[in-house]
């Protein structure tokens, strides 16, 4: 089996592995507890934020621990305090993006950053559009944006963005979960008021994420029922999944340096795709991991079913919209006057442990599939 699907999970290595099995032996209490198992598990809870914190230039309390990117975001767009139009992308993921076209709905109206052919719109632009979505006071309550695209790999000026947020006082929401482990990160240069991390992208499990919040932020929970997370979350975390976010996230500076060689493995396979047809979704700066194409004459869901049979991991778009026959929402909003490439979109992600040998069978894999489009 040859894995591109890296944007949706990366494998855990052995030291990932490692430390939650160690983590399992003691921390198995309540890490809210009093007693000297409660502290054990909180002790490793504590470690990991630690640990993701250097790992994005946060202070520890400044962290609240989650259950995953996609709670990261929901908490960050749903609890950031004020009322009125939502400003975001069109390119955003669901997890972001329905949560805050729901709070625009109910507060006054959203507001779209559109983002023609995937380029990165600079800060004037970000500025103009808003001051287009600003409600009867003259502003916006909330802008939402991905630093990294999920499909396409864009990297968008978000620093340049919150400098626009700071100088008008608007809050700024940051999806950082595909950035982590791709870029380097410090979250106090990106001007935002929170920021969302997710364990799964840089090789941790699953079921853990973290938001950084700005110290001045009166950020509402979502979740009640206690006081965990100074307030900010109720429910305790998992110190299992977060040791292993936290061995993870100390594993970042290894994953970046990674990157020249993960690059150049993602532009030989983007030149055999290109060879055989296929056209590069996106323009402007991308990360290294990813390489998104559409295929004339195959239908996106299809291609991946095709490739699965062959050995290679791929994907349609977003993870959390596989199994939905459907165009990819974020090519075709990037692309309004070429339905086909949403329809036959394919995602390939790498990853550190992407090896020139799965490149080389993961190309003649599709040299054999893709042809077979006229049957398709």
């Amino acid at each position: 089996m040859i894995y591109l699907d890296h944007h949706a999970a990366s494998p855990p290595d052995e030291a990932v592995r490692a430390a939650m099995e160690a983590a399992r032996e003691v921390a198995w209490a309540n890490p809210a507890s009093a007693h000297a198992a409660g502290r054990a598990a909180r002790s490793v809870l504590e470690a990991a934020r630690e640990k993701i914190a250097a790992a994005v230039g946060a202070k520890p309390a400044d962290l609240v621990l989650t259950a995953g990117g996609t709670e990261a975001c929901n908490l960050a767009v749903r609890g950031v305090p004020g009322r009125g139009p939502v400003l975001l992308t069109r390119v955003e993921h669901p997890a972001t993006r329905e949560p805050a076209v729901l709070r625009g709905e109910r507060d006054g109206g959203v507001g779209w950053l559109e983002l023609p052919a995937g380029r990165p719109p600079d800060a004037a632009a970000f500025e103009a559009a808003l001051a287009a979505a600003a409600g009867p006071r003259g502003d916006v309550a909330l802008a939402v944006v991905q630093l990294v695209s999920h499909e396409t790999g864009t990297v968008l000026p978000v620093a340049e963005y919150g400098e626009v947020c700071r100088r008008r006082g608007v809050p700024l929401v940051v999806d950082a979960t595909q950035a982590l482990g791709k870029i380097p990160l410090d979250v106090g240069a990106l001007g935002a008021t929170a920021v969302a991390f997710a364990s799964s992208k840089i090789g941790g499990p699953p079921a853990a994420g973290a938001l950084w919040i700005a110290r001045d932020t009166a950020l509402t929970p979502q979740l009640i029922g206690g006081a965990q997370e100074r307030g900010r979350r109720a429910g305790s975390p998992d110190p299992v999944a977060m040791a292993g976010f936290g061995e993870a996230a100390a594993r970042v500076e290894t994953r970046l340096a990674a990157m020249p060689s993960v690059a150049a493995r993602r532009d030989t396979l983007e030149a055999a795709l290109l060879a055989r047809g296929a056209v590069v979704n996106g323009e402007g700066p991308r990360v290294a991991t990813v390489s998104n194409v559409s295929v004339p004459g195959w239908k996106g869901t299809r291609l991946v079913a095709a490739l699965d049979l062959e050995g290679l991991c791929a994907s349609h778009g977003a993870a959390c919209s596989s199994g939905v026959d459907a165009p990819s929402e974020v090519i075709a909003a990037m692309y309004p006057d070429a339905p086909w490439r949403a329809e036959s979109a394919l995602r390939l992600s790498l990853g550190p442990t992407t090896s020139d040998a799965d490149i080389e069978t993961a190309i003649r894999i599709v040299s054999a599939v893709i042809p077979r489009k006229a049957r398709a």
